[in-house]
């Protein structure tokens, strides 16, 4: 029964997380909600899709009992195997519930790309994200029990790694290419007149649609990433003011205070568990509700830093053409949970607002 309970919770889950996210998008499609929202709603469906997977697996042991089933000893370290099989259902799992809403996605997008494309993009995208939760709870274990401790070196080694490594890891979850010597060049002249300096420079495959641009690295060693289509649909101008604005943030490190703040409070939350100095709950409650107060703290920091990166953005190249890149692009990046209230991410309303009326004026 076990090889039929786990298979079963993945062909289930994935019909209901597809299901799910087709008539979350057909809603979403009547009421001619933004493609922000749109894609707010389906990145929601997968990630919850995927979270009830390993929730139903977990709660009936289904991995454990597939390792038995196949005559493998469930205890550990072969415990691993089956959070590695989680891991890859996970995966499945996020990739069958985003496809549910591919039909609708075409054609609110406009774009004219094959499903079996967006599938492998997709899949090669959450496995990468189950590869490193997969890494995360399996170094934490080992230091549970060989070094007998709170898994906060664990914690903190993870981070670091997120910072060095980040430029690859955008490398891995997605396909990059060199740029050409014509593209090259252009890009140097732009970044230049942006007062961006970076490392490197790579194109992302965007689909004929898609407008992200983002720095990733380490200081010294930084790697501009930007979508081929970015390139295609704007000038000069446009482009040079968008990344007048990621030279902004790379000046008032702003990658570097989200990374900082999240291993902080991660870290408050491990110490309250691991060394409860006024038992367990209290501890937990007192080191969360800390945890809870630098997390604004930090949001609140990273948006007035991204507020006064486009000052500075607006002051190399020109006020009316940053607003107008940002408008221009708006449906096109990925601006995540830009706005709410667990974002680091000011609403990119708000940004182009203060810029057209010149509110953020003098900030620094």
């Amino acid at each position: 029964m076990a090889p039929v309970t786990f298979a079963g919770a993945l062909v289930g889950v994935s019909l209901l997380g597809a299901g799910w996210s087709r008539l979350s998008a057909g809603f979403h499609e009547r009421r001619d909600s933004s493609i922000q929202r749109f894609r707010k709603r389906v990145r929601s469906n997968w990630l919850y899709a995927a979270i009830l997977f390993v929730g139903v697996v977990w709660w009936t042991n289904a991995d454990r009992a597939l390792l038995a089933a196949v005559g493998l000893p469930t205890d550990w370290p072969w415990s691993i195997l089956g959070w590695a099989l989680v891991g890859v259902g996970a995966a499945v799992v996020a990739t069958v519930s985003y496809m549910g809403a591919f039909p609708v996605a075409r054609r609110v997008r406009g774009v004219d790309i094959g499903a079996g494309t967006v599938a492998a993009k997709m899949f090669r995208y959450h496995l990468v994200i189950a590869a490193l939760v997969f890494c995360v709870v399996t170094v934490i274990e080992v230091e549970f029990r060989v070094l007998e401790t709170s898994g906060l070196l664990t914690l903190f080694a993870f981070v670091a790694a997120a910072y060095v490594f980040s430029a690859p890891l955008v490398g891995v979850s997605q396909t990059t290419m060199v740029p050409d010597d014509a593209t090259r060049e252009r890009l140097d002249r732009l970044c230049d007149r942006a007062g961006l300096s970076v490392a490197r420079i790579r194109l992302l495959d965007g689909g004929g649609y898609r407008s992200d641009h983002l720095v990733r690295g380490p200081l010294g060693r930084k790697t501009l990433f930007l979508t081929d289509s970015l390139l295609d649909r704007y000038d000069d101008e446009t482009v040079s003011a968008l990344l007048a604005v990621d030279a902004g943030r790379v000046a008032r490190y702003v990658f570097e205070l989200r990374l900082f703040t999240v291993g902080v409070v991660a870290g408050l939350v491990f110490v309250g568990v691991a060394w409860p100095p006024f038992g367990f709950v209290l501890s937990f409650l007192v080191s969360a509700g800390i945890g809870v107060i630098l997390f604004v703290t930090g949001e609140y920091a990273s948006k007035r830093l991204i507020y006064r990166g486009d000052e500075a953005a607006a002051e190399r190249v020109g006020r009316a053409a940053v607003a107008d890149a940002l408008d221009a692009t708006a449906d096109e990046v990925d601006t995540g949970r830009a706005g709410s209230r667990l974002s680091f991410e000011p609403s990119l309303a708000s940004r182009i607002e203060r810029l057209r009326d010149g509110s953020g004026a003098g900030e620094e």
